[in-house]
């Protein structure tokens, strides 16, 4: 696809000539460039969270609104994925007490033998 991936790279200059620089050592990289894609921000869009959330939505018969993945912290698009298969997961679970784990956890117990006393 001719794609050209730019890491660690912060936008100094847009135009018939793109400048870059390198944010470890401030070193610049001049090239020409159909388009650029600026995969940058770190900041929440909530926006339409907000939006729906102003609109009549109980009485549409939407029992919940929740916030979750990029919207409320951005993330790797592994975070933002898990978060979405989270709250799909639990949409009809029961309700979890406050202070209960939301996922399974296994303590492993060792036998100490025959004649032996645990610590």
């Amino acid at each position: 696809l001719d794609v050209t991936l730019h890491l660690s790279h912060a936008p100094a200059a847009f135009g018939p000539e793109t400048t870059l620089a390198c944010t470890y050592t401030g070193r610049e990289t001049r090239f020409a460039a159909d388009a650029v894609l600026l995969v940058t921000s770190r900041t929440g869009n909530d926006a339409l969270y907000r939006d729906v959330q102003a609109l009549d939505w109980r009485d549409a018969g939407i029992a919940s609104l929740k916030l979750i993945g990029d919207a409320g912290a951005p993330g790797p698009i592994a975070w933002a994925t898990y978060a979405g298969r989270r709250y799909a997961e639990g949409i009809d679970a029961p309700a979890l007490p406050p202070d209960a784990l939301s996922f399974r956890r296994e303590v492993i117990g060792l036998d100490p033998g025959p004649g032996l006393v645990p610590v």
